[in-house]
């Protein structure tokens, strides 16, 4: 029989590896013991503690940093974080790119990969120097690829690129990372319905703490670009509670040129660590995650002001990138100058789709249908796109 995780021991362990003690408020104990035992009932992971074990062993080990680093710097708690916008749409939407393009803007910023993998000092690391975690994170992405190797030609992955504050969200054990990594669906569903404000609190200190570093750095403090499909599939509501006034970026693309993608992804991610895993049950998964989550989203969309939501089609990300981004500006209230325009075809020169691999993939794989999922899925199509292609 498989390893049996245990958040107690794996708590013990975190406290051993860092000599600390103090986590915090113990909210997060409950989505920790949810998330477990769906791994140990239904993830079939070929070796439970040194894939799932390692990776939440890690989060606590990073709450319990989070509370020593305010002990050491309690001036970090003044930090206010600001946000531009949050880029909220499914995934293989575009909202990478948009993502990047925004993030490119010389008066925005947004996470580096390195610092959602390593948010806090290395011990010993000097105050004004994160060179160790940046090797870290990028020893981290080539281990990764040799792990995943198709994973190149489904998702970027640059240790000194941007990446997406879920990853500081898995800290808290409300994440769609863990339903995308491993075959426990009803994780995603449940985790879907929890009240996600404690979490996106526990990202706001996160965040305070990195903005902390950077200032420490000689950084300017800037408004943040936030982007993840979790938002959508989950933390909405979280988000909205901590930053209630921020401008949502919705990316809108035809689910039928999303989802197989989607599930393509996934599937590298799960295949080879999982006895349990089955390619034909993914689409049925996830056509319920996103259709919820757009569901949800469309009701809620009733109830915001008027300009809160701000929609983007896949189709103008990639034909007039620069354009797109600027109109965005514009509707932010950021407008655009020459530098923004130089910064803006700047980042679409360095992000041409072809220097990477082609993703292959198919709808039937998946349990998929272009058909069916037209039909599920056309509340969404007919209000937000044109028929496809």
């Amino acid at each position: 029989m498989p390893t049996q995780l245990d958040p107690q021991v794996l708590m013990q362990q975190a406290k051993t590896e860092t000599g600390l003690t103090d986590f915090g408020d113990p909210w997060f104990e409950g989505p920790l013991g949810k998330l477990v035992d769906e791994v140990n009932a239904h993830a079939g992971l070929v070796s439970p503690e040194s894939s799932a074990g390692v990776r939440i062993q890690s989060a606590l080990s990073d709450r319990l940093k989070l509370v020593q680093y305010f002990k050491d710097h309690p001036e970090a708690a003044d930090e206010k974080i600001e946000l531009a916008c949050a880029i909220i749409g499914l995934p293989r939407t575009g909202s990478t790119m948009v993502h990047r393009l925004l993030s490119a803007v010389p008066r925005l910023t947004a996470l580096w990969w390195w610092e959602t993998a390593f948010p806090l000092p290395f011990p010993g690391e000097a105050a004004n120097d994160p060179t160790p975690r940046q090797e870290a994170a990028k020893q981290m992405v080539d281990w990764l690829l040799t792990e995943w190797p198709d994973f190149e030609s489904i998702d970027p992955m640059d240790a000194m690129a941007v990446n997406e504050e879920v990853v500081l969200l898995d800290r808290t054990f409300l994440s769609t990372t863990y339903d995308s990594m491993m075959p426990i669906h009803e994780y995603g569903y449940w985790q879907a319905d929890q009240d996600h404000e404690a979490a996106f609190r526990d990202l706001y200190r996160f965040m305070q703490a990195i903005q902390h570093q950077r200032v420490a750095q000689g950084e300017a403090r800037r408004p943040w670009v936030f982007k993840t499909p979790h938002h959508l599939m989950g933390g909405i509501g979280g988000l909205l509670a901590v930053w209630p006034q921020v401008k949502l970026v919705m990316t809108h693309r035809h689910v039928s040129q999303v989802l197989p993608s989607y599930c393509s992804m996934c599937a590298s991610l799960s295949v080879g660590s999982s006895t349990t895993y089955r390619k034909e049950r993914e689409g049925a998964h996830w056509s319920r995650r996103f259709r919820v989550g757009l569901e949800r989203l469309e009701a809620l969309r009733q109830t915001l002001p008027a300009g809160q939501v701000i929609d983007v089609r896949y189709e103008d990300t990639v034909s007039d990138p620069v354009g797109m981004a600027e109109r965005v500006l514009d509707q932010l209230g950021l407008g655009s100058d020459a530098a923004t325009r130089a910064a803006l075809e700047a980042c679409v020169a360095g992000n041409v789709r072809d220097a990477r691999p082609r993703h292959k993939y198919s709808a039937d794989e998946f349990g998929l249908t272009p058909e069916g999922i037209a039909a599920e899925f056309a509340f969404y199509h007919d209000k937000y796109l044109e028929p496809a292609k």
